[in-house]
């Protein structure tokens, strides 16, 4: 059946972020990996389509329930490479747009935690299946509409420290080098998790800063920026290390699209990402 969508399905990312996810359950925590598992089972369940600052609803309901039942069963099979076959053959012919195929990801989401919460599935099952979900996820909302793309983006930028880091002087300090160069910078220090996932929904900046001054906020970290992610799959997020952070473990764990060593170049890395995002 030949594809009738609107919207550009990236395997290279899908493949990097199943990765990247597969390394989260490997050195993570149980306990950080199945609240990373609710974070996206939840998120997803409500999944709307606001790239570009358009906001779809989610239609009433999914045309086809057993492709939903489908899909979440490929969800939890163990080749990672299954679902992403499903979505370039079978999910993609039957949708138009974007909000279309949200409809069907956020109801093998709620599939996916229904049978979760009615122990029909393991915790192995569950981990692997959000991992994919993810992927997917990804792989469809990260490029932007060409009909949307501005040819000159704007330098605005959120700069937060991780939720649950004490230490705020940093990334105050790299705001204000920042704002000296001509960015626009909304600092929020201190703020929660739930805080500046909706500080970025309602704002949407084109980058977001985050400082983590040790290792003790890893999870956090991750957690966020998968949240962020879900949020606004356009997004850039950036990341300074502490002096005790191991930066290989923040480019192999953490979904980032740069690791800040010195703000200055960081501008200069962050406006050539703003620009390959405008031409992209």
């Amino acid at each position: 059946m030949e594809s009738r969508h609107s919207f550009d399905i990236n395997p290279a990312l899908y493949t990097r972020t199943q990765s990247l996810f597969d390394a989260k359950r490997r050195k993570l925590p149980p306990d950080a990996v199945e609240r990373l598992a609710r974070e996206v089972v939840e998120r997803l369940a409500e999944k709307r389509d606001v790239l570009n600052g358009r906001v779809a609803a989610l239609p009433p309901a999914v045309t086809n329930p057993e492709l939903v039942n489908t899909f979440c069963d490929i969800l939890l099979a163990p080749d990672a490479s299954i679902a992403l076959r499903f979505l370039e053959e079978s999910l993609s012919p039957v949708v138009a747009e974007r909000g279309d195929l949200y409809g069907y990801i956020a109801a093998a989401s709620r599939q996916l935690g229904e049978r979760w919460d009615a122990d029909e599935v393991t915790y192995l099952q569950v981990t692997l299946a959000v991992g994919k979900l993810y992927a997917v996820v990804r792989s469809v909302g990260a490029s932007r509409d060409a009909e949307y793309v501005d040819p000159n983006p704007r330098k605005y930028a959120v700069f937060a420290n991780v939720p649950g880091e004490q230490h705020t002087l940093g990334v105050s300090v790299a705001a204000e080098v920042f704002r000296d160069a001509g960015w626009e910078i909304s600092l929020q220090l201190d703020r929660s998790h739930a805080e500046l996932v909706d500080c970025v929904s309602a704002n949407r900046p084109a980058v977001i800063g985050l400082s983590l001054s040790s290792p003790m906020g890893l999870d956090p970290l991750v957690r966020l920026v998968i949240a962020l992610r879900l949020a606004l799959p356009t997004i850039i997020i950036a990341v300074a290390g502490g002096d005790d952070t191991d930066e290989d473990t923040l480019r192999t764990l953490v979904d980032l699209d740069l690791v800040i060593t010195n703000a200055e170049q960081a501008q200069s890395d962050l406006s050539r990402l703003l620009s390959l995002e405008a031409t992209a």
